[in-house]
């Protein structure tokens, strides 16, 4: 975020989050307890020291409410800056520890680190550039993909992802020495030597094609032409059969 340098201290002391008069800015958070109820964390700053020319350094007290009721320790922290607005990490240690008490059944404290890696202090408005935070409430697996090297992705109602596992392929030295078992499934046997697994685009292993339907391997002008050809010889036999009934038929009714 930024931190407006032009700000004056607040005129009211000490700080209180009801008092908006006691701090110059604000913002929140979501936050996440073990049994993923979300808790909203507000954070204030309090500018405590202008910047002086002469050391070219400013101050601004940070403090925290959860839920809007303050922590046992409302000021987290103090950060300082340096004359080119980047925060002084000689004098400001980061991440700010928080402990955040919760009633919700959920492990207590809770445990928040808060880092102002990036902060700065210039001549500009109030803003928060970016914000992540690596806690989620609970979700249910919604879906899942495989990427081409086997990793099998599970998405989660919660918007997170994690891997689930892994497809591996297998070769033989001799596939035609495979043992048909029928239902497109194949056997190991002798003749064909013991699997040879890895993970696809290893070694001379393919890759995987998800929500594909493979394509055939033959040659399908030349499987038509066959096609036709056996229809033929098909209809050719069927007249041949029927040519003999007739003859004999007609043997018969000589008698």
């Amino acid at each position: 975020m930024n931190l407006d340098s032009r700000k004056d201290v607040p005129a009211t002391t000490p700080f209180s989050a009801t008092d908006p008069t006691s701090y110059n800015n604000a913002t929140s958070v979501s936050v996440y307890d073990s049994l993923g109820n979300s808790h909203v964390l507000q954070t204030f700053y309090v500018k405590t020291g202008p910047v002086a020319p002469a050391t070219g350094n400013g101050t601004w007290d940070v403090y925290a409410t959860s839920d809007g009721t303050a922590l046992p320790t409302a000021n987290i922290g103090t950060l300082s800056f340096k004359s080119d607005g980047s925060v002084d990490t000689a004098a400001t240690t980061l991440p700010f520890a928080i402990s955040v008490p919760v009633t919700s059944g959920a492990t207590t404290p809770l445990l928040i680190n808060v880092d102002y890696t990036g902060t700065t202090q210039f001549g500009s408005a109030f803003g928060v550039n970016a914000l992540t935070q690596d806690g989620s409430t609970s979700g249910r697996l919604s879906g899942f993909s495989t990427g081409s090297d086997g990793i099998i992705t599970g998405r989660y109602t919660n918007g997170k992802s994690a891997t689930l596992g892994q497809v591996v392929l297998a070769n033989f030295t001799d596939p035609n020495g495979l043992q048909p078992l029928g239902n497109n499934a194949w056997a190991e046997t002798a003749s064909s030597g013991a699997p040879l697994v890895g993970t696809p685009t290893s070694g001379n292993l393919g890759t995987l094609q998800s929500s594909a339907v493979e394509d055939s391997n033959v040659d399908l002008t030349a499987e038509l032409v066959h096609m036709i050809t056996a229809q033929r010889n098909y209809q050719a036999n069927a007249q041949t059969i029927k040519t003999e009934d007739q003859i004999m038929q007609t043997l018969v009714n000589l008698k």
